[in-house]
């Protein structure tokens, strides 16, 4: 008999998100396993089983996760921009914008929307318009400082003038840190 089985959707959700915020990722990962095989239908636990496939560098199967998060719920947007973002870093631009259109239903105010909209002037190398979305990005962005830090760090590596190099955002490692989780909060679905 499976020691999870008396397990709610939201405990398992609940015990996964407290082991991944403690770094035992085997733990979080048996508990989001378990809860996407009983819970097939639940776009939330797909995103963050998504989301610790890649903090632990499974960037394939993280990719994977996620874009069933968001077939499952197309509201999870923070699932689209992840989805989007390791795309992106991986070198899958064309992925990336694909996973981002459903942001566009945000207002174009909102954090997430002006985060790739920077992040798709960066890909095309329109510098000054990517600055400029990332950093309204980052004014607005009430729901997760790691977010905020992943732009600020992108921000940094953007070239002074139109003239310099393209920073390397494709092919760069995804986003450290715990961003791939904390964009995520319990309602999800951001005003």
């Amino acid at each position: 008999m499976n020691q999870f089985t008396n397990l709610t959707q939201d405990e398992l959700l609940h015990l996964a998100i407290e082991s991944i915020r403690k770094g035992e990722h085997g733990a979080a990962i048996s508990y989001l396993k378990e809860g996407v095989e009983r819970f097939p239908e639940d776009g939330k636990l797909a995103y963050i089983l998504g989301a610790e496939f890649a903090q632990i560098g499974l960037y394939d199967k993280a990719e994977l996760e996620m874009a069933r998060a968001v077939t499952l719920d197309p509201e999870l947007y923070t699932a689209s921009f992840q989805l989007g973002l390791l795309q992106m870093t991986l070198g899958k631009v064309t992925e990336a914008k694909q996973s981002w259109r459903k942001l566009d239903e945000l207002p174009e105010q909102h954090a997430l929307h002006l985060f790739k909209t920077g992040l798709e002037h960066l890909a095309a190398g329109e510098y000054q318009q990517a600055r400029a979305a990332l950093e309204q990005g980052i004014a607005v962005n009430d729901f997760s400082p790691d977010l905020t830090r992943d732009m600020q760090n992108v921000l940094l590596s953007l070239p002074d003038n139109q003239q310099e190099a393209v920073p390397e955002l494709e092919n760069a490692e995804p986003a450290g840190g715990h961003a791939w989780l904390s964009a995520y909060n319990s309602e999800d679905k951001p005003n």
